[in-house]
């Protein structure tokens, strides 16, 4: 079990649905985050259509519309951040009142019964279900299109039970919505029948217009309330109505992209379309990426809710989207992106989208110009990417992490090393890739500094992944991704340098030899404290010497330590918040022996407590490396249900994506034991002892790739010949289409 992490179970166990039998009010918010859709495009958490007094998050999200504050005070020290933006809270398309002869419901817990709530993997369909004590039942049904992304439908049906008297209901567009509990920024501009329009202080716009079906012929009043755009209906209740309401949601960021449309160009498919469409979507969705547990229920919804969640928060529509930290479910972090994204997110689609995982690194070629602007601010030249982004800003005004973490500008190297290192996109390196590599190399050669007798370069003041040490010296993580990130632009300069369009390049960009000839003095004397005896890395500077906590005399009440700790405790240990030196290791893990990896697992993993959601898969993978196999399956377990089962106690605040990606980095590269850092791609199956088998995808080089995995056997089925060869433990195969079987014994 991992230190102060307990499940809160309440949902059933279904291998393709989640439900939630009967209300748990002190899981309403929880529900909300984990009953949300999204297509990229937008999102909507679970929230209550017909409105609920207690806790509650109202939120539909749009991908990269955003807010700045509409104070921005000055800051008067240099190099602090103040660019800050967020995700803003779009319109409650979705906005439903009900009145029973002319008295207002708000769903009340003590006067329902029969509750249900379910959402289906298959379809994308969420759907709502309660009985109004013996008077009524009512229905909610919604979905996102997963094909004709701006389109959302909503599905009430009422039915009467013993009331048969006057019903009132209001359909309607809110642009009140909160943002963090308070007022929200956008200013209508524009109020007709069935549609509205707002705009942010940013200059963007939200069109949103619906149209709706009724079994009913009656009309309907419109009114408008300031920002509220209200559509009233007035019936006796005979039978059971149903109302189908389809929304349009067209956003403008000011930007010329292709899924820039008007109103009049779409022919809005209804409910049941965009149903059987979203059927074929997931069905082909799943033949290419579903991941099978036999023998383990739970890690099977778990991981399926994962890949479930992943495609609907991702899938490359457009090279200006990014995945936040908690996608489009909630508005904690702000909607940023993290370095997550190029060492989490992006293997995913190397392996399953390959054209998502090329967006992911335009969306870093595009927002280029902002890092080179961040680096002058930190008086570094070349480009330095920010800590917290939606549009390319640094959004951190924590100067502690925006001024000393790194981890983004070398994730962007590694991310273009790795997807060069498994495509043959030399293009993408030509036009977008060496131009992020140059700069990305200029920084770390003028951010890092040399000791005072030259002997040895490194970064001085800096915050590597481990959040809970500031202002080390020589943390290794930071040096050696530093390192990597030089040598790869070096070695993609003498690779390509006479290429006319890399001339043009660094010309426009005056980079000489002299650069270069520092950034190769640099990297030969890049420090990387290693000890070759006990072949342990420290992980900064002094680590060794910080006082000492045995984690598991931490009070379970004190986590998490963010919220019970004063901030500057939290630095005075060697308490570590996530892998930081298992981290490049990770990055890197062919570059590593076992002995090496052993002997850090097993000194670092005992100070972690895993206060970041990140950090349990990681484990997970060095455990299973290690044949440490109950530990491997304890922290995949905490991975694939992270949210599920609310084991950070805040699910409330949405889900975690870039954590649901790293659950199918657990799998595959965990029990998988794919890498993908070396010149061959390598598989190390093993089956967890408690699992009959496992089937896992990915796509390479073009070629879809079934691997199932049992105790005996490993099956490989391709769908046309790989060109690539692959390399099983210690063999190397050239695949052909078809099935391929390899026995591992007992």
């Amino acid at each position: 079990m991992i230190v102060g992490k307990i499940a809160k179970k309440y949902l059933e166990e279904n291998p393709w649905k989640i439900i939630e039998n009967g209300f748990h009010s002190e899981r309403s918010l929880v529900s909300e985050s984990l009953f949300s859709l999204a297509n990229e495009y937008m999102g909507m958490r679970g929230f209550f259509e017909e409105g609920y007094d207690k806790n509650s998050l109202i939120g539909t999200y749009y991908n990269g519309v955003y807010e700045k504050p509409k104070d921005v005070q000055t800051n008067h020290y240099k190099g602090i951040s103040e660019k800050n933006h967020y995700m803003v809270n779009g319109s409650n398309f979705l906005y439903f009142r009900l009145y029973i002869n002319d008295e207002l419901y708000v769903f009340d817990e003590n006067s329902v019964t029969d509750y249900q709530r379910i959402l289906d993997f298959k379809t994308g369909e969420s759907t709502r279900s309660y009985k109004i004590k013996d008077l009524l039942e009512i229905t909610f049904k919604r979905v996102l299109d997963m094909n004709i992304y701006q389109v959302a439908h909503q599905q009430i049906q009422i039915k009467p039970i013993k009331y048969h008297g006057n019903i009132k209901i209001e359909l309607g567009i809110d642009f009140s919505t909160q943002h963090w509990n308070k007022p929200g920024f956008w200013e209508v501009v524009e109020h007709r029948h069935q549609s509205s329009v707002g705009k942010t202080t940013t200059n963007q716009k939200l069109s949103v217009s619906y149209q709706v079906d009724m079994n009913l012929d009656i009309k309907s009043i419109t009114s408008y309330h300031n920002k509220l755009n209200i559509e009233t209906f007035s019936f006796d209740l005979a039978k059971e109505v149903i109302i189908n309401k389809t929304i349009l949601s067209l956003i403008d960021k000011n930007e010329d992209e292709d899924h820039i449309k008007t109103r009049e160009s779409f022919n809005l498919p209804t409910y049941q379309e965009s149903i059987e469409s979203n059927k074929k979507f997931y069905e082909i969705y799943w033949k290419r990426n579903d991941i099978i547990i036999e023998g383990d229920l739970e890690n099977q919804q778990g991981i399926r809710y994962c890949l479930f969640q992943l495609v609907n928060t991702y899938q490359g529509l457009s090279e200006k989207n990014n995945i936040g930290a908690k996608g489009l479910t909630g508005e904690a972090y702000s909607g940023h992106a993290f370095w997550d994204s190029e060492t989490y997110v992006l293997p995913v689609y190397l392996f399953t989208n390959m054209k998502a995982a090329k967006n992911l690194l335009m969306f870093r070629y595009n927002t280029l110009m902002q890092a080179r602007s961040r680096a002058i601010e930190l008086d570094c030249k070349g480009a330095c990417y920010p800590i917290a982004t939606l549009n390319g800003d640094e959004a951190c005004d924590l100067w502690q992490h925006a001024s000393l973490q790194f981890q983004p500008t070398s994730g962007v190297s590694y991310a273009i090393w790795h997807y060069m290192n498994n495509s043959d996109n030399e293009a993408f390196l030509i036009q977008f890739g060496f131009e992020m590599l140059l700069e990305v190399a200029r920084f770390f050669s003028s951010r890092g500094q040399y000791n005072s007798d030259h002997t040895k370069f490194g970064y001085y003041s800096v915050m590597g992944p481990d959040e809970f040490e500031m202002m080390v010296n020589h943390n290794t993580y930071t040096n050696y991704m530093a390192k990597k990130s030089m040598e790869y632009f070096i070695d993609s300069y003498h690779k390509h340098n006479q290429h006319p369009e890399i001339i043009n390049l660094l010309s426009k960009l005056d980079f000489k030899e002299e650069e270069l000839s520092s950034m190769i003095e640099k990297c030969d004397h890049m420090y990387i404290p290693f000890d070759q005896t006990t072949k342990l890395f420290e992980q900064h500077d002094g680590f060794y010497d910080l006082p000492h906590i045995n984690i598991h005399d931490i009070p379970v009440t004190d986590f998490p330590l963010y919220s019970n700790w004063s901030y500057d405790r939290i630095y005075r240990n060697d308490v570590i918040k996530q892998p930081d030196v298992l981290m490049f290791l990770f990055l890197y893990n062919s570059e590593f022996d076992l002995s090496t990896k052993k002997a850090n697992y097993d000194y670092y993993e005992p100070k972690t407590i895993h206060e970041s959601s990140l950090s349990p898969s990681i484990h997970s993978i060095f455990a299973t490396e290690l044949g440490y196999k109950k530990q491997a399956l304890d922290f995949f377990s905490f991975a694939t249900r992270m949210d599920l089962d609310d084991y950070n106690r805040n699910t409330s605040e949405g889900l975690h994506l870039t954590s649901i990606a790293a659950a199918w980095i657990n799998i595959v590269y965990g029990f998988g034991g794919l890498r993908s850092d070396a010149k061959i791609l390598r598989l190390a199956p093993v089956c967890p002892i408690s699992w009959e088998s496992y089937i896992f995808n990915i796509e390479y080089f073009g070629v879809n790739i079934n691997i199932k995995v049992s105790k005996t056997e490993i099956i490989l089925s391709l769908d046309q010949d790989l060109l690539k060869p692959i390399q099983v433990f210690d063999q190397v195969y050239y695949l052909e289409k078809g099935m391929k079987k390899i026995y591992v014994g007992n």
